[in-house]
C-alpha cells in the first residue's frame, strides 16, 4: 500500500512538472505562429524583395497627406507672433504647412500643372481661384513678375484682374498692357487678388499660373498643404524629394515590456539633436526590447541583442533647433526618424498582457528660423507584436545626423 501511495504521488508531481515546463513553450509557439505581421490599416509593402522577414512598410505610393490617420490631440504655439494650431481629428494637411515639410519633401519645386499630371487630373479649370489662397496673396506687380507674358497683354483680357483694377480704381484704362498700368503708379502694383471675390473665376483666368512654381509665389512657406488644389491627394513618394525609407534595417521584438521598467542604457531611440541612443533613467521606461533577425541565441550576439526602443510617452529628448526650439520646453517623444525629417515615429504604451505595441507619427512646425521639436501628435501608425519584425531604419546610434548638424550651426548663429 505505501509502494502504492508513493508511486502515485511521483505520477502526480511528474504530471504537475510537465505542465509547468510545456506551457510557456506553448505560448512562445503561439506568439510566434500569429505575431509575424504588424497590424496597420494604411496601404502596405514588403521591404525590398525578400519574404524571409515579412518586414511590411507603409507603401508611399499610395499614402498621401489627406489619407493619413487623423490626430490624437489639439494643440497650439505663439512665438514671437508666429501662431499655429492643430485639432483633434485633422489630417496633416489641414495643419502642415509646405514650409513645414520643405527639407523632406521640396513642394516649393512643384507647380499646380505638375500635380495635376502626377494625379492624371484632366482638369485645373474645376479650381475656382479661391480654392488657392496663395495666388490671391500675390500682388499685381508679383503676378508680372514671374509670368512676364501677362505683363505684356491688356488687363481686360485677365478677368479677376480687370475686375480688380475696375473696383480699386474705377479710371484705369483696362485697354493697355497690364505691365503699363502698374508701373507708373505703385499702388496699382501692389494690389492683391483676393481684394475683391475670387470665387467665381477659375485659375484658367490666369493663363499659364498652372505652370508657375510654387516656389515663386511669395510666402509659399505658410500655406498650408490642403490649400494648394490636389497637393492633398499627391501620393508622398510622388514628391519632388519622394518619402521612402531612410536605410534598409530591420529588426525583431524579442519581448515588450511595461512602465515597471526604471532603467535601459542600450536603446536605439532619442532624437536627431541628441542622437538616437539615449539612454533612459526615470521612473518608468517601457520599451520594446529588439533582437536580430537571425535570433541565434546569446552565444552570437549582434548589435540589436537586447537594444531598447523606449515609449515615448515616458522619456522625453530634446529637440528643435532655432527660434523654434523653446517650444513644447524643448522636449518631444523619444523615437526614431525612419522615414526621414518629415515625421518621427514613436513607440508608444507597451502592452505586457497582450505582448502588442502600438506606434505613432509626431510632426514638427518648422519656418526659415527653426523648428520646433516633434511634438504634434500622436498620429496614428503601426501596431506590432512581439516577434514581429520592425523597420529601424539606418542604423547608426552615434554619428549626427545632417539634421543635428544643421541644428547645431542654427543655434550658433541666432544664439538660441
Amino acid at each position: 500500500m505505501k509502494i502504492f501511495r508513493f508511486l502515485k504521488l511521483l505520477l502526480v508531481s511528474v504530471s504537475l512538472v510537465l505542465i509547468v515546463w510545456i506551457k510557456p513553450w506553448h505560448s512562445i509557439l503561439s506568439n510566434a505562429q500569429v505575431s509575424s505581421k504588424p497590424i496597420i490599416d494604411l496601404p502596405t509593402r514588403l521591404l525590398g524583395t525578400s519574404t524571409a522577414t515579412n518586414a511590411l512598410l507603409p507603401d508611399w505610393s499610395r499614402i498621401s497627406f489627406s489619407t493619413m490617420p487623423a490626430i490624437g490631440e489639439s494643440g497650439s504655439i505663439n512665438v514671437d507672433g508666429i501662431e499655429r494650431s492643430f485639432a483633434q481629428g485633422d489630417t496633416p494637411d489641414k495643419y502642415l504647412t509646405l514650409g513645414d515639410i520643405d527639407e523632406a519633401l521640396q513642394p516649393d519645386l512643384l507647380s499646380l500643372n505638375t500635380i495635376a499630371q502626377t494625379l492624371n487630373y484632366p482638369d485645373l479649370e474645376t479650381f475656382t481661384l479661391d480654392s488657392f489662397p496663395l495666388l490671391g496673396q500675390q500682388t499685381l506687380q508679383e503676378l508680372i513678375n514671374f509670368l512676364p507674358s501677362l505683363g505684356q497683354t491688356k488687363a481686360a483680357e485677365f478677368p479677376p484682374i480687370a475686375k480688380l483694377l475696375q473696383t480699386k480704381s474705377p479710371q484705369t484704362n483696362l485697354d493697355r498692357p497690364l505691365s503699363e498700368i502698374v508701373a507708373p503708379n505703385s499702388a496699382l502694383g501692389e494690389l492683391k487678388l483676393n481684394q475683391i471675390n475670387l470665387s467665381s473665376y477659375s485659375v484658367a483666368d490666369i493663363p499659364d499660373i498652372d505652370t508657375v512654381q510654387l516656389s515663386n509665389f511669395t510666402g509659399w512657406q505658410n500655406t498650408l498643404i490642403k490649400d494648394v488644389p490636389l497637393l492633398n491627394s499627391l501620393p508622398l513618394a510622388s514628391f519632388p524629394i519622394g518619402l521612402t525609407s531612410s536605410g534598409n534595417t530591420v529588426a525583431r521584438i524579442d519581448f515588450i515590456w511595461g512602465k515597471a521598467e526604471k532603467r535601459r542604457q542600450r536603446t536605439v531611440s532619442g532624437s536627431d539633436v541628441e542622437g538616437f541612443a539615449v539612454p533612459c533613467s526615470g521612473q518608468s521606461c517601457p520599451y520594446i526590447e529588439l533582437d536580430d533577425l537571425e535570433n541565434s541565441g546569446r552565444n552570437i550576439r549582434g548589435e540589436f541583442e537586447g537594444r531598447s526602443w523606449i515609449s515615448g510617452i515616458y522619456q522625453k529628448v530634446e529637440g528643435g533647433w532655432g527660434c523654434l526650439k523653446g517650444v513644447n520646453g524643448g522636449k518631444e517623444p523619444t523615437g526614431r526618424l525612419p522615414f526621414g525629417s518629415a515625421f518621427k515615429v514613436v513607440v508608444m504604451e507597451p502592452d505586457e498582457k497582450t505582448d502588442t505595441v502600438d506606434t505613432a507619427l509626431f510632426f514638427r512646425f518648422k519656418n526659415i528660423c527653426g523648428a520646433t521639436p516633434y511634438f504634434i501628435g500622436p498620429v496614428p501608425f503601426m501596431t506590432y507584436r512581439v516577434n514581429a519584425p520592425i523597420f529601424i531604419g539606418a542604423y547608426n546610434s552615434t554619428a549626427p545626423t545632417s539634421t543635428q548638424v544643421r541644428t547645431q550651426q542654427s543655434n550658433i548663429k541666432t544664439g538660441g
